[in-house]
């Protein structure tokens, strides 16, 4: 019996080692929305050092054959024996939430700097909001000992340090008070259309717009089987999909996007090719790009600079009424001095929105310093 036992696990092993050399390699995974690793190159140095072992052993956690369904079933046996958190993702009531937590004291100080240093360079009204995550939002739906830090003290404490020069954006409590609706989705780290509904409400009290309607965007779902990055990241794979909603457009006379050597034109703001892949967020306004800009129809001469992420993808689309122009700059992805790719003084607002873990961890608005 021993030995039957010892070839069986023999012929598994070999028929996958054979599999994991005969099967093309992918380069890129539509479930966890990445590039995979490549094979790393040889030479003595690099074995020497340690570095090629470590990109080899990336290369074959990243290939190896029948991936997705090992991830699925040890996150499976995993919860089974009572694990509720999985590469930093918590599982809940039928929702998956990101553990958010700061990772870099002096990368967050530099960011900081880069907001203040900027709003005393430029004679615009500058305007900031951090977005707090569903983990501080919907602790409730957290399972039982999950860690988490206070966000809301996070928040009060940048601000505080933002000076005067920088008009800073309470959205938290507005959120807080709409925990129990659906504002965030379950199996992704960014915040549904509604959830940015409201959040567009506050923006429009501190940018001293007027607010449309909820009923006047003409907001219709566009999809009911989104499955985002923590349902990729988790392993988790026994969650409700999400309903994705968008406003409708008609007010953009063009949409452009910076590739490098100059601008891309495209006929709308909404990419519907993605509704039929994984990453469905990229719906909203496209993958992340260095910069984006809007040309709207808004009988208005006011024009709208946004330092962002991509919880500003789904948002933006609300305020198309309000500016006659929106640019939008991914300072992750721009390397330049910002005056080299835009003229500020061009802008009526400026306006920072950033997610609580892309400004406590990212090197982003730390490069205006």
């Amino acid at each position: 019996m021993k030995k039957i036992f010892v070839w069986v696990i023999l012929t598994i092993w070999i028929a996958l080692i054979i599999l994991n050399i005969l099967v093309p390699k992918k380069d890129f995974s539509e479930m966890e929305n990445r590039y995979l690793s490549k094979l790393p190159y040889f030479t003595m140095e690099r074995l020497i050092s340690g570095r090629y072992m470590m990109e080899m052993d990336d290369f074959i956690n990243d290939t190896f054959v029948f991936r997705d369904n090992w991830v699925r079933a040890k996150s499976t046996i995993e919860f089974i024996l009572g694990k509720r958190e999985n590469n930093g993702v918590f599982i809940g009531d039928n929702v998956l939430i990101e553990n958010v937590a700061p990772k870099d004291t002096e990368l967050l100080k530099y960011n900081i700097e880069g907001i203040k240093n900027f709003s005393k360079t430029y004679n615009v009204p500058v305007y900031f909001m951090l977005i707090p995550s569903a983990g501080e939002i919907n602790k409730s739906k957290l399972p039982l000992f999950a860690s988490s830090f206070d966000q809301k003290a996070f928040i009060d404490n940048v601000y505080e340090q933002m000076g005067d020069k920088v008009l800073t954006i309470n959205i938290y409590d507005t959120l807080m008070a709409n925990k129990d609706e659906y504002i965030y989705y379950r199996t992704d780290h960014h915040w549904t259309a509604d959830g940015a509904y409201i959040s567009y409400v506050e923006v429009c009290n501190a940018l001293g717009i007027k607010a449309r309607e909820y009923s006047e965007l003409g907001i219709q779902q566009v999809s009911d089987s989104f499955y985002g990055t923590l349902y990729s990241k988790s392993g988790f794979r026994f969650i409700s999909p999400d309903i994705m909603k968008a406003p409708k457009t008609g007010e953009v006379e063009g949409f452009f996007v910076w590739k490098g050597q100059g601008y891309v034109t495209y006929p709308d703001i909404y990419f519907s090719e993605y509704l039929q892949k994984k990453d469905k967020y990229s719906y909203f306004l496209g993958t992340n790009e260095p910069i984006v800009n809007i040309k709207t129809k808004a009988n208005t001469d006011k024009k709208l600079l946004v330092f962002k992420d991509s919880y500003a993808h789904s948002f933006i689309p609300y305020l198309l009424g309000d500016y006659s122009e929106i640019t939008l700059m991914d300072l992750r992805y721009i390397n330049e001095d910002i005056d080299q790719v835009i003229n500020v003084n061009d802008y009526s607002q400026v306006l920072f929105m950033y997610s609580i873990d892309v400004f406590m961890n990212t090197n982003n608005t730390a490069k205006l310093r």
